[in-house]
């Protein structure tokens, strides 16, 4: 009988919450950023922009492209717990690791140093592994969840598809505040493990919009046709942003250790320019402009959702060997296993207020048989946005917004 390892990782930006739910948070003190969490951010940064590039170029043409890059890697780093021999070795390959040492503990590091970066934004990072009581996953496997990713570990009944379903999926409401209310529909005669990863972000606009000025304006697409949209406006003082064929500004949430950066093309450019010409370098380069100036924003409010099939874009990337039929997954269990799905799922809305998003990613396993006038930036065309923390340099989301009534 085969068997399916079903991985899942969810990444969940939202923007309010209510004063009971700050009354019972609680805070912790700063944690820093190890050296090696920040080489490792690094590190991973290309295969970030690689996989946004991919995708961005495999999706229709006019259609809204959202990422969570620090999802996928999450979600594959929990996964290379579980790979062993060439096919480990090239998974490290293609996320930009030369090996896997101090992995785990970085990736540790990140989410305490994430989660406590400011006070002013809630951010929660969760994990779990429910797994089929009958099967015997090997015991190094979730060790390595337990300490270095936190993970609840469950057994469930799957024989009892609609008790573990509903198990599963209630953790993924309460985790994502209801926002994503499940994760999946079916657990099949081959399912014996899924793990979930779940990032629950509550922020505001360090500056506000106000709803007061927000007005009906025009939005030209990339086919030259025009829509109407709900333009949000503030002047304030903001970071701006130049780069070969664009420019932008930086909007900061709470007390400005995470931002959204949006990238605005010159003339005769476009977003998906802008998309090719991102890399590690140039992101650097991005950060670095940190003078803030007066300026006019006009920024239209925004909600999408996309879906992607991850296997072609990390086919095109380099990783082959985890999909291919094999025994390269036996740090997991004894057998021939290989991914046989990796889905990404997004969500993100913009408006007066601050950024809600939701990301979804999971990975299938089976067992074979300045002047005197403010600068105005009107982002009425399609533009590109990344939200990331200020001090590594972490991609949270990155997207590009060619309708925004999509």
């Amino acid at each position: 009988m085969k068997s399916l390892l079903f991985f899942a990782g969810i990444m969940f930006l939202m923007n309010a919450c209510t004063d009971k739910d700050k009354e019972s948070e609680v805070q912790w003190p700063k944690e820093e950023f190890t050296q090696k969490s920040l080489s490792l951010i690094e590190d991973g940064d290309a295969f970030g922009w690689n996989l946004f590039r991919t995708i961005n170029q495999e999706a229709d043409a006019g259609s809204n492209v959202v990422v969570s890059p620090i999802s996928v890697t999450q979600a594959f780093g929990m996964a290379i717990n579980g790979a062993s021999g060439d096919n480990r070795a090239e998974m490290l390959s293609v996320m930009g690791f030369d090996n896997s040492d101090g992995m785990n503990e970085a990736y540790q590091n990140i989410r305490g140093a994430l989660q406590t970066a400011d006070p002013k934004v809630k951010l929660g990072i969760a994990n779990s592994a429910w797994y089929h009581k009958e099967i015997a996953i090997k015991t190094p496997f979730f060790d390595a969840l337990k300490t270095y990713y936190d993970a609840e570990i469950a057994a469930l009944d799957f024989n009892n598809k609609q008790a573990s379903i509903k198990a599963i999926n209630d953790w993924v409401n309460g985790k994502t505040r209801g926002k994503i209310p499940s994760i999946i529909d079916n657990i099949s005669a081959d399912h014996f493990l899924f793990l979930v990863n779940a990032v629950y972000f509550n922020g505001e606009w360090a500056s506000r919009f106000d709803k007061g000025k927000t007005s009906d304006q025009p939005f030209r697409l990339s086919d030259g046709s025009e829509i109407n949209v709900k333009m949000m406006y503030q002047k304030e003082k903001f970071a701006t942003l130049h780069g070969d064929g664009f420019s932008g500004v930086r909007l900061p949430y709470g007390n400005d250790a995470f931002a959204m950066s949006l990238l605005l093309p010159d003339g005769g450019k476009t977003a998906d320019d802008i998309i090719n010409s991102l890399n590690t370098e140039a992101w650097k380069a991005l950060r670095s402009q940190q003078h803030a100036r007066e300026l006019e924003i006009y920024l239209p409010r925004f909600k999408t959702e996309c879906e992607f099939n991850l296997i072609p874009s990390m086919n095109s990337l380099g990783m082959n060997m985890a999909f291919a039929p094999g025994s390269g997954f036996s740090n997991i269990t004894d057998g021939p296993i290989h991914i046989s799905d990796v889905v990404h799922k997004t969500f993100i809305e913009v408006d007066e207020r601050g950024t809600e998003a939701a990301a979804v990613t999971s990975i299938g396993f089976e067992l074979t048989s300045v002047g005197p006038t403010p600068p105005v930036f009107r982002f009425d065309r399609p533009f590109v946005f990344v939200i990331s923390e200020k001090e590594s340099g972490a991609v949270l989301f990155a997207g590009k917004i060619e309708n925004p009534l999509k």
